[in-house]
């Protein structure tokens, strides 16, 4: 029954029962509730508030453009103004032509769920999908002790790709392209910085940028990186560890073409080698501060040969070598010492090599660079009018390759959300929405935070007790195929 007839029939003096009366009242507070949810913000702006949205995306970073261009394809979402914002200079970054003989060392693995969320959306086909390497094998090794494990997928459903390295200029590449191509109700604020964040008198914050434009919005998306200047302003706050390392990483040329990761714990930290097409390879190496600066000013060549012995050596070995460096002993004598130590490793392993990387032809002329490692976790994902997402609301150690694929998931999550709550009516930035999304991924962040954590604490002791315990285990490990199944598709799937 409409409310039309319902009104007509109390006029005639019909009496509708207790049940009725309770169902006509719920209907018309679901009207009226969706009517100021959709309304047009545009409507309300005024002077001294800004431009109204419904929501801002602070933060051009994969994880923000991935949201940005994930709300733009939601049929629910097309009335709601989204605003994307970012100090760079996006429209180049979307105009990106990637270089024909290099790759570039900052680089992402996406796991084939999240690949299929891009896809699923229409995104993933606007980044250069020639660049992508796809891979279904991952061996890990330790130095310590010995063990190993081989991480071969197993074919599900027809296919076996378990993960896809990407470039990181790639992705958000062709996630911005994906937003210039649609018709979306996203607004891309380039070169903006945030200035400040604030309450308005409506209870919706207000976003000033350095372009003097004031945002208003329902709900604000920190999606800024790990020092997030929106996690300051609502308040969160964040703990964690400093692991007194730096990541050193690079683009390779190797010997020839591979499509198998490789990850291998030193004393010093892990180091491991992702594939590329055509024969090139991202270097991820975990160093002290000290041998961090060491190695990226030693000679390209010699910087080669250390990797090749980072795989091969043993720890006692790399540290020799390493002393030659500090001592500034010429590079062709270091070069010469590698290269013995290399050829008496395969004489005495010559049944090794399905364990071991391609050796590394060359470095990518100036392609080193390196980054602070270090945890961080958040008290919650959102607050008043605030949610984080990627490491504005969580950080952690690049070992497992997990950080873009835990962002991806707050990316899938809170727009998932989001439509929900547009379909029902309510309020972006409610606090019940914001519950939701907080609920869902919080725990399951610091979960995945602490088992990398713990993966770091156990093969960073030096202990030969612990060495020989971790190594046995790995070794079993590498007998149970069905375990080791379990475990990738927890990681990857």
């Amino acid at each position: 029954m409409t409310a039309q007839r319902f009104a007509l029939r109390l006029l005639a003096g019909y009496r509708p029962s207790a049940v009725q009366r309770m169902a006509l009242a719920t209907q018309n507070a679901t009207t009226q509730r969706r009517a100021l949810a959709t309304q047009n913000v545009t409507s309300q702006t005024t002077a001294d508030s800004g431009e109204l949205y419904d929501v801002v995306i602070i933060g051009g970073g994969p994880a923000g453009c991935a949201l940005a261009a994930a709300l733009g394809s939601l049929d629910s979402l097309s009335r709601k103004r989204v605003a994307l914002v970012d100090p760079g200079k996006l429209s180049e970054m979307r105009q990106w032509t990637p270089p024909a003989d290099a790759y570039l060392p900052r680089t992402l693995q996406i796991t084939s769920s999240n690949k299929r969320y891009l896809e699923n959306l229409g995104l993933w086909q606007w980044c250069f999908e020639d660049r992508v390497q796809a891979y279904n094998r991952a061996v890990v090794t330790d130095a310590l002790g010995g063990g190993a494990v081989d991480l071969a997928a197993m074919t599900l459903h027809g296919r076996n790709d378990t993960a896809f390295m990407v470039e990181t200029k790639n992705l958000v590449s062709g996630l911005l392209k994906a937003l210039d191509h649609s018709s979306s109700c996203v607004d891309v604020v380039e070169r903006a910085r945030v200035t400040e964040i604030e309450p308005a008198p409506s209870m919706w914050p207000v976003v000033t940028l350095s372009n003097s434009r004031r945002l208003q919005a329902r709900l604000i998306v920190g999606a800024d990186g790990a020092s997030s200047r929106v996690r300051k302003y609502a308040g969160i706050g964040t703990y964690g560890t400093e692991y007194a390392q730096y990541g050193l990483v690079a683009t390779l040329c190797l010997e020839q073409l591979n499509s198998s990761a490789f990850q291998r714990f030193l004393p010093s930290g892990p180091i491991a080698l992702l594939p590329f097409p055509g024969g090139f390879a991202n270097l991820v190496w975990s160093l002290d501060s000290e041998l961090v600066q060491l190695l990226k000013t030693a000679p390209e060549a010699i910087f080669a040969d250390l990797i090749n012995a980072a795989f091969r050596l043993t720890p006692a070995e790399m540290g020799y070598i390493y002393s030659l460096l500090r001592s500034g002993v010429d590079p062709d004598t270091i070069g010469a010492e590698i290269a013995w130590r290399l050829e008496v490793f395969s004489r005495n392993n010559p049944d090794t090599n399905i364990k071991l990387p391609p050796r590394v032809a060359a470095l990518s002329p100036r392609s080193r660079t390196s980054f602070p490692l270090r945890m961080r976790m958040v008290d919650t994902l959102v607050a008043n009018r605030v949610a984080l997402i990627g490491d504005a609301g969580h950080v952690m150690h690049p070992l497992a390759g997990q950080g873009l694929n835990m962002g991806l998931a707050d990316v899938q999550c809170l727009a998932q959300v989001l439509e929900q709550a547009a379909a029902a009516g309510e309020d972006l930035g409610s606090a019940a929405v914001l519950d939701r999304y907080n609920s869902q991924r919080y725990v399951r962040n610091l979960a995945m935070q602490g088992i990398v954590d713990k993966v770091w604490h156990v093969f960073g002791a030096h202990s030969g007790t612990v060495a020989t315990l971790r190594s046995l285990a790995m070794n079993g490990l590498d007998r149970l195929p069905a375990i080791k199944s379990r475990m990738i598709h927890a990681f990857m799937q």
